[in-house]
């Protein structure tokens, strides 16, 4: 038995040895500049470790994207990420796949040269296709959708049908075009740009056939386009380890969403990823940043993933052998205009060390420390070899493991898992001795489930002869330390790191805040709306509205007695799962389905069939309401937001057919429509801070009891008495004073769904089910001074619950602001 044991052995490493003797070379078309190995990437003939930090340009203001880049090179980060979702850069559909003139990429493009030029960072672009990312629709144009090919079976987006694979190439080469002047071999020497490109993303999450062929096609636009840097993708098994000629020179990487006590998973996985692609460095595109907030969920803030998991997690990344660290998100943000996906909270502050206000705390600090210990040991670590090993004399909780770099440099690596516990004693660490996993090993997926991962045990990486090491140790509970060892010398005269950072200064005093007395209102005006008579089976796409807003339909129709007695069902055939609130005769009418229509989230209606052309999604009992001859039905339709899943994803908005019947089942009297692209507040300048409201009803406001910051299904309960609600508020705010910064919010009790202008920017939606009661005020739209007016607006469908305002208040955060530096 023990013969045939060995000889499996031996043929599966004779076979192992002919696959990698088979996958093809790498090529560099700049070697000199930029290339990479199984170690780690060389740029200008300097070994260099990425310490990557994710910040979107698409949900940051402009005007503080400075304010970003300058605390992300404080923290000692020498490279930033984004994805270049296609929706936002190409918002009107095309004439077809050659018509390139609907692209604008003008933003990216400055930030770009921004943090390049200005802020001496590398930076890498992920353009999708799909970016996942919380993003409308996972960044594919809601117009793409009508050419989904009639008849076809399962998901198209992500597919590598033909006519997907073409569109997705018109993005590609259009994307490639535009930033290929921005790659680091268009620069000068140590001059810097873009380093990385990415195609796709997380494709192992995405079940069709012929990835390759897809994928292919990506790789081959990027090339025939000028981008000749390295190409990467994550979690796409087909990339990873690959002999085929093209995508063998794909590398693939790895992304990390892991449990509070779950950091050695980091390096297990590491250590999987680097025996499994010798030839390509140890990469974590996505390294646990924090986590996004759902619309009747909870806030980011509330997530596990504190600074002690943000340093575990990348030091035990280390210890597995990455050369390469993008944490995702690093920098937060705000879905302004809408842009998030279905479900997802205007705030998309993540967590992150950077929050969506700028400001920055304990978990910023642990990623200066990692900064800090990777600009002192980079050149040392980047070729080191070692990885996890056993450990005696220690709790079980205690992991960890030693790297030695190539002078003899030795890295004691050790983490304690236990989050209630601190551990101290002496640990003897055995290199040489692979310390197998424990139990078994998950990635969380974007629902918050966990996804098991296979890890390559027979492949144990690393191994280092040299004697056991002994070493005084303390961790707290989910600490994590690193013990610098010099060149033959011991343990005794290493230095722990990453050293603590000076806490962040605060300001003594806060401004009070100022609570808001009172509002204007005002009833949408359907006088004021521009109608346009509407084919039927029409999409909000077809007529160029691929945005997210309020749209409004007419319908007028003269009825006879008969018809006003026995029509008792308003009935609505939609194109995608969206919300529509009516009126008949100026009268609000009962909703009989979906019964909840209130609080809808991309999970709580039905996700994977398509609605059906005989399929009412929204339905109305309208006895009672209807009279004889003429009668106006008025309808806003409510955009809930593009999801970035399942079928959803793939199809259009807006109303496909509605009419009167005589039954809940079958629409027996359809309707000639009209529509508005937009509401008349919208149209006629009501979000403007000039608008005149002199004649707005004035509503007092509650300014004695206190305004919950967050939670679900605690706004007002009104009487629904109309379809859109408009709100008026204006306050001022104290000067600034110029070495202190102060970030401001808005909180809001309030009932009713909708957007919100500050001084004319949209800065998101309102979702009265919540958890998020408080909003973002971007300081650079803001005026301060007592002479300086502010105007927010807001615009609210009417729900069950109405559109009433019990309190607000504009106010500092509370543990937000901080000294500049």
């Amino acid at each position: 038995m023990k013969k045939i044991i060995l000889f499996m052995i031996a043929v599966t490493s004779v076979f192992r040895l002919f696959a990698v003797e088979t996958i093809p070379a790498k090529e560099f078309s700049n070697p000199d500049r930029i290339r990479y190995d199984g170690s780690c990437m060389t740029i200008d003939g300097k070994d260099v470790f990425i310490y990557s930090a994710a910040f979107h340009y698409f949900r940051c203001p402009e005007e503080l994207w400075r304010d970003r880049f300058q605390k992300i090179k404080e923290a000692g980060f020498n490279t930033v990420e984004t994805y270049v979702p296609w929706n936002w850069h190409e918002r009107e559909m095309p004439a077809g796949l050659s018509d390139t003139t609907k692209f604008d990429f003008s933003d990216i493009k400055r930030w770009l040269k921004m943090a390049q030029d200005e802020f001496g960072f590398y930076t890498i672009v992920r353009p999708g296709p799909f970016i996942c990312a919380e993003f409308s629709g996972g960044a594919y144009p809601r117009w793409l959708a009508k050419f989904r090919p009639q008849g076809y079976q399962g998901l198209w987006l992500r597919s590598a049908d033909p006519t997907h694979v073409r569109w997705c190439v018109h993005w590609f080469d259009a994307v490639c075009k535009a930033l290929a002047d921005e790659q680091l071999t268009r620069k000068p020497k140590d001059g810097k740009g873009i380093i990385l490109i990415q195609i796709e993303n997380e494709y192992n999450a995405h079940g069709c056939e012929n990835k390759s062929y897809f994928l292919k096609e990506l790789y081959r636009s990027v090339r025939r386009n000028g981008f000749d840097i390295p190409v990467f993708t994550c979690l796409t098994g087909e990339c990873r380890g690959s002999s085929d000629k093209e995508l063998s020179q794909v590398f693939d990487c790895d992304n990390y969403y892991v449990g509070q006590s779950d950091a050695p998973s980091c390096a297990h996985r590491m250590v999987s990823l680097k025996s499994s692609q010798p030839d390509a460095p140890g990469f974590v595109t996505e390294l646990q940043g924090g986590w996004f907030s759902l619309v009747t969920g909870t806030l980011s803030e509330e997530h596990y993933s504190d600074a002690r998991h943000f340093k575990a997690i990348g030091l035990m990344s280390m210890l597995g052998g990455c050369t390469g660290i993008n944490y995702y998100m690093f920098a937060g943000g705000t879905h302004f205009s809408g842009w998030g996906a279905r479900g997802m909270t205007t705030s998309y502050d993540y967590n992150a060390a950077i929050h969506e206000s700028g400001a920055v705390g304990d978990k910023y600090l642990a990623a200066k420390g990692l900064g800090e210990f990777l600009h002192k040991y980079e050149s040392q670590l980047v070729r080191s070899t070692g990885g996890p090993c056993k450990i005696e004399g220690v709790p079980e909780s205690v992991f960890g493991g030693v790297r030695m770099a190539k002078d003899g440099t030795l890295f004691v690596f050790l983490h304690n898992t236990d989050t209630g516990k601190l551990c101290k004693g002496k640990a003897t660490l055995l290199p040489g001795k692979i310390q197998s996993p424990r139990q078994a090993m998950y990635n969380i997926d974007q629902n918050g489930n966990k996804v098991l991962m296979q890890v390559d045990e027979s492949q144990k990486g690393d191994s280092l002869a040299v004697s056991p090491i002994q070493v005084t140790y303390e961790l707290g509970p989910l600490d994590t330390k690193v013990l610098v060892i010099p060149v033959k010398k011991n343990p005794e005269k290493g230095v722990w790191w990453p050293k603590k950072q000076s806490a962040i200064e605060r300001p003594s005093r806060l401004p009070v805040p100022v609570r808001i007395a009172s509002v204007k209102r005002r009833e949408d005006s359907t006088e004021k709306a521009q109608w346009i008579p509407l084919s039927r089976l029409v999409s909000l796409p077809d007529l160029g509205i691929n945005d997210f807003r309020y749209s409004l339909y007419r319908a007028k129709v003269n009825l006879n007695r008969q018809q006003v007695e026995n029509e008792k069902y308003l009935l609505f055939n939609m194109f995608t799962r969206d919300i529509v609130s009516v009126q008949v005769n100026g009268k609000n009418v009962v909703r009989l389905f979906p019964d909840k229509a209130d609080a809808q989230t991309w999970t709580t209606r039905n996700c994977f069939d398509r609605i059906r052309p005989d399929e009412y999604d929204n339905r109305f009992d309208v006895s009672g309401t209807l009279q004889e001859g003429e009668n106006e039905i008025l309808v806003v339709y409510e955009n809930l937001g593009h999801a970035h899943g399942y079928v959803p994803m793939e199809e259009l908005s807006g109303i496909r057919e509605a009419g009167l019947s005589v039954s809940e089942t079958a629409l027996s009297h359809p309707l000639e429509w009209e529509y508005a692209a937009d509401a008349a507040g919208v149209t006629e300048g009501w979000i403007l801070p000039r608008f005149d409201d002199g004649d707005w009803s004035v509503v007092p406001l509650d300014i004695r009891s206190e305004i919950p910051r967050k939670g679900n299904g605690i706004q007002p309960v009104a009487e629904q008495d109309g379809l859109l609600t408009w709100y008026r508020i204006e306050f001022t705010l104290p000067s600034q004073n110029p070495s202190v910064w102060i970030p401001w919010l808005m909180r809001i009790n309030a009932s009713g769904n909708g957007f919100m202008w500050l001084n004319g920017h949209n800065i998101g939606r309102h979702w009265e089910a919540g958890p998020q009661r408080e909003f973002y005020l971007p300081e650079c739209w803001l005026n301060f001074g007592k002479d300086k007016k502010n105007v927010l607006v807001l615009g609210l469908r009417q729900t069950v619950n109405g559109a009433v305002i019990k309190s607000m208040e504009i106010a500092p955060y509370r543990d937000a602001a901080e000294m500049k530096e």
